[in-house]
């Protein structure tokens, strides 16, 4: 028997795609404006905290009517918020396990068998085995009843 291996080498990239470049374009431009923003917020908050005042940083922050102290103070309740969430998440695992313990009661249910489907009297037996012993079948008519009929007939 022949063992598998890999097929032609192939040099350079593998996929090849048919790209409109103006949409390359648009976005090259979008990713480099997306960065250049983030990259003057994290200025805006470093050099806050470090106290540093920058001349371009600081036409960001007057036109937003902001010092160093406000920026601070908004950082710090930001922490102080993240903290209160983060012990309130906490507080509410300790108190679901102390309450509903640690759920390993739990078991999967069992695999469902031949009696089990047929006598939901969904389907004929001979339906049942047709579909278990055949890779490939085909019916006239669906062989699963209804729910609505099958609750008339009883």
């Amino acid at each position: 028997m022949d063992k598998s291996r890999q097929g032609k080498q192939e040099s350079g990239v593998i996929v090849h795609s048919k790209k409109n470049w103006l949409s390359e374009v648009m976005i090259t431009i979008t990713t480099l404006v997306v960065w250049i923003y983030c990259m003057i917020v994290i200025a805006f908050f470093i050099t806050s905290l470090i106290n540093y005042n920058n001349r371009y940083i600081n036409i960001v922050k007057s036109y937003f009517k902001m010092t160093n102290h406000d920026i601070r103070f908004f950082i710090l309740f930001v922490i102080l918020l993240w903290i209160v969430f983060y012990f309130g998440l906490l507080g509410w695992k300790f108190y679901n396990l102390k309450r509903f313990g640690s759920l390993r009661r739990r078991s999967y249910p069992k695999f469902t068998t031949k009696e089990d489907l047929l006598n939901l009297k969904l389907m004929s037996e001979e339906d049942y085995n047709k579909l278990q012993d055949s890779k490939i079948i085909i019916f006239e008519n669906n062989p699963i009843q209804e729910l609505v009929n099958h609750n008339k007939n009883k």
